[in-house]
């Protein structure tokens, strides 16, 4: 273990709606943590300035990390749904012009959805919440974090003995996939052609546009969810999003293997997970097919736990630093 793994650091997720920024000591302990309103900010750097001001205990950092909900370079990123960037070089400044004295630690970037996958293994029962159990022991060390939430994007993880290892994407820009597709157009008719991502059918404003086309109101969320057990139109439109759901993880089990669980992460997964639509999820991802043996024996798990990303983010982080 070199010298800078025993000093703390700083470690950041920013999402599409709230940025946490916590300080971690040498031993993994969160000694502050804040969430902040991307609202009240017109960037990341306001929201770290604020931070170090609110917390001038903050010294001596060997380093610091920022998981981001959107594309990542090995030195840049941008968040997905507001004129927010990133550079390794913009937050050593910022580091170094506000802390009292100065900065000279290392700065890593970090897709949001990656800082989940590194947080599994430190991930109790406690920050988890099963919604199948496994059937069986794993047959490999394949995850896969699925966050829907603002927007949508996943992370391919093998959970090794010698390290986490953990592969980045972008997969809410992409296409749906035909089964998925097909049920839309069966529900739906040509009002379908309007999600033609699946970002745009699987995320906030996504469950939205979904109420809108089947009952002709765009409802947000939150609200069809509070209403689920009292609002027919309400539970049809929840019912139908947990069965595309369910249909597209089923995709998942063929482009991942991820023997050792699918773990949902985000407020729409949460939400519509938390309502007895998880029986339409269920359905859809049990259905007979090919390899239907292999998918009983999947576990489907929700992360609870609010400071997940934190938690991977310092894992990340601290490994980089000992390879340094």
């Amino acid at each position: 273990m070199t010298r800078d793994a025993t000093r703390p650091v700083l470690v950041s997720d920013v999402g599409g709606t709230n940025t946490r920024i916590a300080l971690v000591d040498g031993d993994g302990r969160q000694m502050a943590v804040r969430r902040y309103a991307n609202d009240s900010f017109s960037s990341y750097y306001d929201a770290l300035s604020r931070f170090l001001v609110e917390h001038p205990e903050t010294t001596g950092l060997a380093g610091a990390c920022v998981a981001v909900a959107g594309p990542v370079t090995s030195d840049e990123a941008q968040l997905t749904n507001r004129n927010w960037h990133f550079s390794l070089g913009d937050i050593a400044a910022r580091l170094d012009d506000v802390l009292p004295n100065g900065f000279d630690g290392s700065v890593r970037l970090l897709n949001d959805l990656a800082a989940l996958g590194h947080a599994l293994p430190h991930l109790g029962h406690d920050g988890l919440e099963e919604v199948k159990p496994a059937a069986t022991d794993p047959a490999n060390d394949q995850a896969l974090v699925v966050g829907l939430g603002t927007g949508f994007n996943v992370a391919f993880v093998k959970l090794r003995l010698r390290g986490t290892v953990v592969a980045e994407a972008e997969l809410g820009h992409a296409g749906l996939p035909a089964s998925v597709d097909r049920l839309l157009r069966d529900r739906l008719g040509a009002k379908a052609d309007a999600f033609f991502s699946i970002e745009e059918l699987f995320s906030g404003r996504g469950l939205a546009a979904l109420s809108a086309a089947m009952t002709g109101t765009a409802r947000d969320g939150a609200h069809l969810i509070l209403d689920y057990d009292s609002d027919a139109d309400a539970r049809a439109v929840v019912d139908f999003m947990a069965q595309l759901m369910g249909t597209l993880c089923h995709e998942f089990v063929y482009y991942y293997m991820p023997f050792r669980g699918i773990c949902f992460a985000g407020s729409v997964a949460r939400g519509v997970l938390s309502t007895p639509a998880r029986a339409a999820f269920m359905q859809a991802f049990d259905r007979p097919g090919m390899f239907e043996g292999h998918i009983a024996q999947i576990a489907v798990r929700i992360i609870t736990d609010d400071t997940a990303a934190l938690l991977g983010t310092e894992s990340f982080l601290r490994r980089e630093l000992a390879l340094s």
